[in-house]
Protein backbone atom coordinates (compact mmCIF):
# COMPACT_ATOMS: atom_id res chain seq x y z
CA UNK A 1 0.00 0.00 0.00
CA UNK A 2 1.62 3.50 -0.82
CA UNK A 3 0.48 6.21 1.55
CA UNK A 4 0.10 9.57 0.72
CA UNK A 5 -0.90 12.58 2.55
CA UNK A 6 -2.07 16.20 2.05
CA UNK A 7 0.41 18.93 3.63
CA UNK A 8 1.21 22.35 4.80
CA UNK A 9 3.00 23.35 2.58
CA UNK A 10 5.54 25.72 2.77
CA UNK A 11 6.23 28.65 -0.20
CA UNK A 12 7.34 31.94 -0.73
CA UNK A 13 5.04 35.23 0.23
CA UNK A 14 3.45 36.74 -2.76
CA UNK A 15 2.82 39.56 -0.42
CA UNK A 16 6.40 40.44 -0.24
CA UNK A 17 8.14 38.12 -3.51
CA UNK A 18 6.29 40.12 -6.52
CA UNK A 19 7.25 37.98 -8.87
CA UNK A 20 8.06 34.13 -7.99
CA UNK A 21 9.44 33.56 -11.45
CA UNK A 22 12.50 35.16 -9.80
CA UNK A 23 12.80 33.17 -6.97
CA UNK A 24 12.61 29.73 -8.28
CA UNK A 25 14.99 27.28 -9.48
CA UNK A 26 15.80 24.16 -11.23
CA UNK A 27 16.30 21.06 -9.72
CA UNK A 28 20.15 21.69 -7.47
CA UNK A 29 21.86 18.71 -10.06
CA UNK A 30 21.31 20.35 -12.91
CA UNK A 31 22.03 23.64 -12.37
CA UNK A 32 25.51 24.40 -14.88
CA UNK A 33 27.83 27.54 -13.45
CA UNK A 34 26.71 30.44 -15.89
CA UNK A 35 23.23 29.53 -14.57
CA UNK A 36 24.24 29.83 -11.18
CA UNK A 37 25.40 33.19 -11.14
CA UNK A 38 22.23 33.96 -13.21
CA UNK A 39 20.09 33.06 -10.30
CA UNK A 40 21.46 34.44 -7.69
CA UNK A 41 21.82 37.61 -9.65
CA UNK A 42 17.44 37.53 -10.09
CA UNK A 43 16.59 38.07 -6.55
CA UNK A 44 18.35 37.84 -3.13
CA UNK A 45 15.93 35.73 -2.10
CA UNK A 46 16.33 32.79 -4.53
CA UNK A 47 15.82 28.98 -3.73
CA UNK A 48 19.28 28.46 -4.76
CA UNK A 49 21.23 30.41 -1.53
CA UNK A 50 19.11 27.18 0.19
CA UNK A 51 20.04 24.24 -2.10
CA UNK A 52 23.50 25.10 -3.15
CA UNK A 53 24.67 27.95 -0.32
CA UNK A 54 27.48 29.50 0.09
CA UNK A 55 30.47 28.17 2.64
CA UNK A 56 33.46 25.72 2.64
CA UNK A 57 32.93 22.04 3.86
CA UNK A 58 30.03 22.19 6.48
CA UNK A 59 29.72 25.53 6.63
CA UNK A 60 27.60 26.00 3.59
CA UNK A 61 25.17 23.34 5.76
CA UNK A 62 24.87 25.33 8.05
CA UNK A 63 24.04 29.32 6.39
CA UNK A 64 21.81 27.27 4.27
CA UNK A 65 20.06 26.58 8.04
CA UNK A 66 20.16 30.66 8.60
CA UNK A 67 19.29 31.72 5.62
CA UNK A 68 15.99 29.26 6.28
CA UNK A 69 15.05 30.18 9.60
CA UNK A 70 15.73 34.04 9.24
CA UNK A 71 13.34 34.08 5.59
CA UNK A 72 10.58 32.02 7.82
CA UNK A 73 11.12 34.76 10.58
CA UNK A 74 10.87 38.00 8.44
CA UNK A 75 7.66 35.91 6.60
CA UNK A 76 9.68 35.70 3.43
CA UNK A 77 8.07 31.68 3.58
CA UNK A 78 5.04 31.11 4.97
CA UNK A 79 3.35 28.14 5.81
CA UNK A 80 -0.24 27.38 4.38
CA UNK A 81 -2.46 27.64 7.01
CA UNK A 82 -4.14 24.13 6.06
CA UNK A 83 -3.41 20.77 4.27
CA UNK A 84 -3.35 20.90 0.85
CA UNK A 85 -2.73 18.42 -2.03
CA UNK A 86 -1.49 21.05 -4.63
CA UNK A 87 -2.25 20.21 -8.29
CA UNK A 88 0.61 20.80 -10.36
CA UNK A 89 0.66 21.97 -14.16
CA UNK A 90 3.80 22.95 -16.25
CA UNK A 91 3.59 23.65 -19.34
CA UNK A 92 6.45 23.41 -21.91
CA UNK A 93 7.85 23.43 -25.11
CA UNK A 94 9.97 20.62 -27.48
CA UNK A 95 10.60 20.99 -30.76
CA UNK A 96 8.36 24.35 -30.97
CA UNK A 97 5.37 22.64 -30.05
CA UNK A 98 3.68 22.96 -26.63
CA UNK A 99 3.07 20.43 -24.72
CA UNK A 100 1.39 19.75 -20.90
CA UNK A 101 1.90 17.35 -17.77
CA UNK A 102 -0.97 17.60 -15.02
CA UNK A 103 -0.51 15.89 -11.43
CA UNK A 104 -0.37 16.50 -7.94
CA UNK A 105 2.08 17.47 -5.00
CA UNK A 106 1.72 15.60 -1.53
CA UNK A 107 3.84 13.47 0.87
CA UNK A 108 4.50 9.60 -0.02
CA UNK A 109 5.40 7.67 3.42
CA UNK A 110 9.44 6.92 2.34
CA UNK A 111 9.31 3.00 2.00
CA UNK A 112 12.79 0.58 1.19
CA UNK A 113 12.88 -0.26 -2.02
CA UNK A 114 12.43 -3.78 -1.37
CA UNK A 115 8.80 -3.55 -0.34
CA UNK A 116 8.09 -2.43 -4.53
CA UNK A 117 6.12 0.30 -3.45
CA UNK A 118 8.37 2.98 -4.30
CA UNK A 119 10.50 1.89 -7.32
CA UNK A 120 13.91 3.04 -8.88
CA UNK A 121 14.30 3.19 -12.55
CA UNK A 122 17.75 3.35 -12.66
CA UNK A 123 21.43 3.41 -10.57
CA UNK A 124 22.67 6.45 -8.70
CA UNK A 125 25.94 7.44 -7.71
CA UNK A 126 26.73 7.96 -3.98
CA UNK A 127 28.63 11.40 -4.23
CA UNK A 128 25.32 13.13 -4.61
CA UNK A 129 23.62 11.78 -1.76
CA UNK A 130 26.15 12.57 0.90
CA UNK A 131 25.80 16.32 -0.19
CA UNK A 132 22.00 16.19 0.33
CA UNK A 133 21.95 14.49 3.36
CA UNK A 134 24.22 16.94 5.16
CA UNK A 135 21.77 19.73 3.94
CA UNK A 136 18.50 17.51 5.22
CA UNK A 137 20.27 16.95 8.38
CA UNK A 138 20.63 21.34 9.10
CA UNK A 139 17.48 22.19 7.12
CA UNK A 140 15.58 19.36 8.50
CA UNK A 141 13.58 20.61 4.71
CA UNK A 142 12.57 18.78 1.36
CA UNK A 143 13.35 21.78 -1.22
CA UNK A 144 13.11 19.54 -4.08
CA UNK A 145 10.93 17.42 -5.53
CA UNK A 146 10.95 13.26 -6.59
CA UNK A 147 9.21 12.97 -9.15
CA UNK A 148 7.06 10.10 -9.98
CA UNK A 149 4.91 7.95 -12.28
CA UNK A 150 2.26 5.84 -11.23
CA UNK A 151 -0.94 4.01 -13.08
CA UNK A 152 -5.09 5.03 -13.19
CA UNK A 153 -6.33 3.68 -16.23
CA UNK A 154 -9.53 4.70 -15.10
CA UNK A 155 -8.27 8.24 -14.98
CA UNK A 156 -10.00 8.45 -11.30
CA UNK A 157 -7.53 11.09 -10.40
CA UNK A 158 -7.85 13.32 -13.39
CA UNK A 159 -11.42 13.48 -12.61
CA UNK A 160 -10.71 15.31 -9.26
CA UNK A 161 -8.25 17.33 -10.91
CA UNK A 162 -10.57 18.88 -13.61
CA UNK A 163 -12.93 20.17 -10.22
CA UNK A 164 -10.10 21.44 -9.19
CA UNK A 165 -8.25 23.83 -11.74
CA UNK A 166 -11.86 25.27 -12.54
CA UNK A 167 -11.18 27.85 -9.83
CA UNK A 168 -8.07 30.18 -10.13
CA UNK A 169 -5.34 28.90 -9.69
CA UNK A 170 -2.38 29.70 -6.58
CA UNK A 171 0.43 30.36 -8.13
CA UNK A 172 0.39 30.85 -11.86
CA UNK A 173 4.29 31.98 -13.00
CA UNK A 174 6.69 31.35 -15.94
CA UNK A 175 9.82 29.96 -14.84
CA UNK A 176 13.11 33.35 -14.52
CA UNK A 177 15.62 30.93 -15.37
CA UNK A 178 13.80 29.28 -18.83
CA UNK A 179 10.23 31.33 -20.13
CA UNK A 180 9.54 28.42 -21.76
CA UNK A 181 8.32 27.05 -18.78
CA UNK A 182 4.83 28.05 -17.07
CA UNK A 183 3.97 26.48 -13.91
CA UNK A 184 0.60 26.84 -12.33
CA UNK A 185 -0.88 25.14 -8.93
CA UNK A 186 -4.24 24.86 -7.22
CA UNK A 187 -4.81 23.74 -3.46
CA UNK A 188 -6.82 20.91 -3.10
CA UNK A 189 -8.24 21.57 0.46
CA UNK A 190 -11.54 19.70 0.15
CA UNK A 191 -12.24 16.67 2.48
CA UNK A 192 -13.94 14.70 0.33
CA UNK A 193 -11.18 15.20 -3.05
CA UNK A 194 -8.54 15.02 -0.15
CA UNK A 195 -9.78 11.35 0.94
CA UNK A 196 -10.56 10.13 -2.57
CA UNK A 197 -7.06 10.95 -3.60
CA UNK A 198 -5.68 9.30 -0.40
CA UNK A 199 -7.70 6.00 -1.39
CA UNK A 200 -7.73 5.77 -5.25
CA UNK A 201 -3.24 6.19 -4.67
CA UNK A 202 -3.48 3.33 -1.70
CA UNK A 203 -2.92 0.44 -4.32
CA UNK A 204 -0.31 2.37 -6.74
CA UNK A 205 2.95 1.59 -7.25
CA UNK A 206 5.21 4.61 -7.50
CA UNK A 207 8.25 4.74 -10.45
CA UNK A 208 11.06 7.05 -9.84
CA UNK A 209 11.11 9.23 -12.68
CA UNK A 210 13.21 11.83 -11.39
CA UNK A 211 14.85 12.75 -7.88
CA UNK A 212 16.63 9.36 -7.19
CA UNK A 213 19.12 10.77 -4.71
CA UNK A 214 16.48 12.93 -2.67
CA UNK A 215 14.85 9.54 -2.22
CA UNK A 216 17.50 7.54 -0.94
CA UNK A 217 19.02 10.63 0.97
CA UNK A 218 15.31 10.93 2.68
CA UNK A 219 15.10 6.97 3.64
CA UNK A 220 18.75 7.52 4.88
CA UNK A 221 17.51 10.57 6.77
CA UNK A 222 14.61 8.78 7.94
CA UNK A 223 16.25 5.49 9.25
CA UNK A 224 18.88 7.53 11.35
CA UNK A 225 16.51 9.48 12.80
CA UNK A 226 13.96 6.64 13.71
CA UNK A 227 17.32 4.80 15.40
CA UNK A 228 17.92 7.57 17.70
CA UNK A 229 14.20 9.38 18.35
CA UNK A 230 12.63 5.76 18.74
CA UNK A 231 13.75 5.18 22.04
CA UNK A 232 11.68 7.64 23.48
CA UNK A 233 8.67 7.68 20.79
CA UNK A 234 8.29 4.01 19.72
CA UNK A 235 4.99 4.41 18.24
CA UNK A 236 4.84 7.85 17.46
CA UNK A 237 4.90 8.97 13.72
CA UNK A 238 7.49 11.07 12.41
CA UNK A 239 7.59 14.01 9.86
CA UNK A 240 11.05 12.25 8.66
CA UNK A 241 9.05 9.49 7.16
CA UNK A 242 7.20 11.19 4.48
CA UNK A 243 9.28 12.86 1.62
CA UNK A 244 7.43 15.74 -0.83
CA UNK A 245 6.80 14.28 -3.93
CA UNK A 246 5.20 14.97 -7.78
CA UNK A 247 2.90 12.46 -8.84
CA UNK A 248 2.43 12.11 -12.73
CA UNK A 249 -0.31 9.88 -14.49
CA UNK A 250 1.77 7.56 -16.75
CA UNK A 251 -0.13 7.24 -19.82
CA UNK A 252 -0.03 11.11 -20.59
CA UNK A 253 1.29 11.66 -23.66
CA UNK A 254 3.09 14.84 -23.16
CA UNK A 255 5.30 13.16 -20.58
CA UNK A 256 8.62 13.74 -22.56
CA UNK A 257 12.13 11.27 -22.09
CA UNK A 258 15.42 13.03 -23.67
CA UNK A 259 18.35 10.43 -24.46
CA UNK A 260 21.49 10.48 -22.60
CA UNK A 261 24.04 10.45 -25.61
CA UNK A 262 27.34 9.20 -24.57
CA UNK A 263 30.77 11.19 -24.99
CA UNK A 264 33.76 8.75 -24.46
CA UNK A 265 37.28 9.86 -23.70
CA UNK A 266 40.20 7.39 -24.11
CA UNK A 267 43.84 7.37 -22.48
CA UNK A 268 45.28 6.68 -25.80
CA UNK A 269 42.65 7.46 -28.20
CA UNK A 270 42.90 3.98 -30.57
CA UNK A 271 41.23 5.64 -33.92
CA UNK A 272 37.73 5.01 -34.46
CA UNK A 273 38.53 2.53 -37.29
CA UNK A 274 40.12 0.35 -34.37
CA UNK A 275 37.05 0.57 -32.07
CA UNK A 276 34.88 -0.43 -35.20
CA UNK A 277 36.62 -3.29 -36.15
CA UNK A 278 36.17 -4.41 -32.12
CA UNK A 279 32.42 -4.53 -32.67
CA UNK A 280 32.08 -5.26 -36.26
CA UNK A 281 30.86 -9.21 -34.77
CA UNK A 282 28.41 -7.87 -33.08
CA UNK A 283 27.30 -4.96 -35.48
CA UNK A 284 26.15 -4.09 -38.84
CA UNK A 285 27.43 -1.00 -39.87
CA UNK A 286 26.93 1.88 -42.25
CA UNK A 287 29.18 4.52 -43.60
CA UNK A 288 26.58 8.15 -43.21
CA UNK A 289 27.09 11.53 -44.79
CA UNK A 290 26.98 14.18 -41.89
CA UNK A 291 23.58 14.73 -41.31
CA UNK A 292 20.72 16.93 -39.54
CA UNK A 293 19.72 16.51 -36.10
CA UNK A 294 15.90 15.51 -37.37
CA UNK A 295 17.42 12.95 -39.93
CA UNK A 296 19.74 11.33 -37.14
CA UNK A 297 16.61 11.23 -34.40
CA UNK A 298 14.28 10.02 -37.26
CA UNK A 299 16.56 7.06 -38.51
CA UNK A 300 16.71 5.98 -34.90
CA UNK A 301 13.04 5.94 -33.99
CA UNK A 302 12.55 4.04 -37.60
CA UNK A 303 15.09 1.36 -36.68
CA UNK A 304 13.32 1.10 -33.10
CA UNK A 305 9.94 0.90 -34.87
CA UNK A 306 11.25 -2.16 -36.83
CA UNK A 307 12.61 -3.45 -33.97
CA UNK A 308 15.75 -3.66 -34.07
CA UNK A 309 18.90 -1.75 -31.69
CA UNK A 310 20.69 0.94 -33.59
CA UNK A 311 22.90 3.70 -32.63
CA UNK A 312 25.03 6.61 -34.50
CA UNK A 313 28.68 6.12 -33.61
CA UNK A 314 30.44 9.75 -34.59
CA UNK A 315 34.62 9.91 -34.12
CA UNK A 316 36.97 12.70 -34.32
CA UNK A 317 37.35 11.94 -38.24
CA UNK A 318 33.85 13.93 -38.85
CA UNK A 319 32.65 10.70 -39.85
CA UNK A 320 29.17 8.83 -39.24
CA UNK A 321 28.00 5.37 -38.75
CA UNK A 322 24.85 3.46 -38.14
CA UNK A 323 25.29 0.13 -36.12
CA UNK A 324 22.73 -2.13 -35.72
CA UNK A 325 22.90 -4.88 -33.43
CA UNK A 326 23.06 -8.72 -35.43
CA UNK A 327 20.32 -10.10 -32.81
CA UNK A 328 20.18 -12.89 -35.55
CA UNK A 329 23.68 -14.33 -34.21
CA UNK A 330 23.15 -17.39 -32.21
CA UNK A 331 25.05 -16.56 -29.18
CA UNK A 332 23.52 -12.84 -29.45
CA UNK A 333 20.11 -14.22 -29.74
CA UNK A 334 20.26 -16.54 -26.82
CA UNK A 335 21.90 -13.97 -24.84
CA UNK A 336 18.63 -11.75 -25.41
CA UNK A 337 16.23 -14.61 -24.88
CA UNK A 338 17.05 -14.91 -21.74
CA UNK A 339 15.33 -13.84 -18.19
CA UNK A 340 18.18 -11.14 -17.57
CA UNK A 341 18.12 -10.89 -21.87
CA UNK A 342 14.27 -10.30 -21.15
CA UNK A 343 15.76 -7.12 -18.85
CA UNK A 344 18.77 -6.45 -21.53
CA UNK A 345 16.82 -5.62 -24.52
CA UNK A 346 16.26 -2.11 -24.85
CA UNK A 347 18.70 -0.21 -26.33
CA UNK A 348 20.43 1.38 -23.28
CA UNK A 349 21.53 -1.86 -22.16
CA UNK A 350 22.13 -2.84 -25.36
CA UNK A 351 24.73 -0.22 -25.42
CA UNK A 352 26.09 -0.69 -22.53
CA UNK A 353 26.69 -4.84 -23.16
CA UNK A 354 27.35 -4.92 -26.58
CA UNK A 355 29.49 -1.65 -27.03
CA UNK A 356 30.56 0.39 -24.12
CA UNK A 357 31.79 -2.98 -21.98
CA UNK A 358 33.46 -4.46 -25.25
CA UNK A 359 35.15 -0.96 -25.94
CA UNK A 360 36.31 -0.17 -22.62
CA UNK A 361 37.73 -4.01 -22.34
CA UNK A 362 40.15 -2.95 -25.64
CA UNK A 363 40.86 0.21 -24.67
CA UNK A 364 41.26 2.57 -21.40
CA UNK A 365 38.30 4.67 -21.21
CA UNK A 366 39.27 8.02 -19.36
CA UNK A 367 35.83 9.63 -19.32
CA UNK A 368 32.75 9.53 -20.16
CA UNK A 369 30.19 12.20 -20.31
CA UNK A 370 26.42 12.71 -21.46
CA UNK A 371 24.65 14.84 -23.47
CA UNK A 372 21.01 15.10 -24.19
CA UNK A 373 21.50 17.16 -27.49
CA UNK A 374 23.25 15.47 -30.96
CA UNK A 375 24.51 19.06 -31.82
CA UNK A 376 26.33 19.20 -28.66
CA UNK A 377 27.55 15.65 -29.03
CA UNK A 378 28.92 16.62 -32.64
CA UNK A 379 30.35 19.70 -31.20
CA UNK A 380 32.22 18.22 -28.00
CA UNK A 381 34.08 15.51 -30.23
CA UNK A 382 34.70 18.21 -33.30
CA UNK A 383 36.42 20.23 -30.14
CA UNK A 384 38.30 17.33 -29.28
CA UNK A 385 37.13 17.45 -26.02
CA UNK A 386 36.25 13.67 -26.33
CA UNK A 387 37.33 11.41 -28.77
CA UNK A 388 33.93 9.62 -29.80
CA UNK A 389 30.20 9.95 -29.12
CA UNK A 390 27.77 7.76 -29.43
CA UNK A 391 23.87 8.42 -30.13
CA UNK A 392 20.73 6.64 -28.75
CA UNK A 393 17.20 6.27 -28.80
CA UNK A 394 15.74 7.40 -25.51
CA UNK A 395 13.98 4.72 -23.20
CA UNK A 396 10.03 5.14 -23.22
CA UNK A 397 7.63 4.91 -20.39
CA UNK A 398 6.37 1.45 -20.90
CA UNK A 399 9.63 0.55 -20.87
CA UNK A 400 10.52 2.31 -18.03
CA UNK A 401 7.33 0.67 -16.16
CA UNK A 402 8.21 -3.01 -17.84
CA UNK A 403 11.84 -3.12 -16.48
CA UNK A 404 11.56 -1.26 -12.82
CA UNK A 405 8.12 -3.17 -11.58
CA UNK A 406 10.18 -6.11 -12.53
CA UNK A 407 12.63 -5.54 -9.73
CA UNK A 408 15.66 -4.06 -12.80
CA UNK A 409 17.09 -1.03 -12.81
CA UNK A 410 18.75 0.96 -15.64
CA UNK A 411 22.51 1.91 -15.84
CA UNK A 412 23.10 5.61 -14.19
CA UNK A 413 21.98 8.34 -16.44
CA UNK A 414 19.51 6.65 -18.76
CA UNK A 415 16.64 9.03 -19.37
CA UNK A 416 16.40 12.53 -18.42
CA UNK A 417 12.62 13.68 -18.03
CA UNK A 418 12.43 16.98 -19.72
CA UNK A 419 11.40 19.46 -18.06
CA UNK A 420 12.34 19.20 -14.52
CA UNK A 421 9.54 20.35 -12.30
CA UNK A 422 11.14 23.30 -10.29
CA UNK A 423 12.34 23.77 -6.82
CA UNK A 424 10.99 26.50 -5.00
CA UNK A 425 7.26 26.67 -5.61
CA UNK A 426 6.45 24.02 -2.61
CA UNK A 427 8.68 22.89 0.32
CA UNK A 428 7.88 20.32 3.19
CA UNK A 429 9.50 21.47 6.52
CA UNK A 430 9.35 18.30 9.02
CA UNK A 431 9.26 21.07 12.07
CA UNK A 432 6.09 22.36 11.27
Amino acid sequence: MVEVLPLSGLFYNKDIIKNISDVISPPYDVIPEPMQKKLYDLDPHNIINLILPGGSSREKYKNAQKILDSWIKDNILIFDDKKCFYVFEEDFSVDSKRKKILGFIGLTRIEPYSRLKIIPHEKTQSEPKKDRLNLLESCRTNFGIVYTLYSDDQNRTMDIFKRTIQEKPFINTAAGYDHSLNFKIWKMSKSSDIKEIIKIMRDKKLIIADGHHRYETSLAYKQNTRSIINKDRKHQENPEDFILTLYIESSGKDIFIHPNHRLIKFKDYPGLDNILEKINNDFYIETENIHSEKYITGKLLDSKSKGNKSFFIYGRCKKLYFLTLKSSLPGIRDSLKSAVGQYLNIDINILKKFLIEKISYQFEVQEISYTHYISNAIKRVDNRKFDIGILLNPATVKEIEKISTKGHVLPDKSTYFYPKPCTGLIMYKFDR
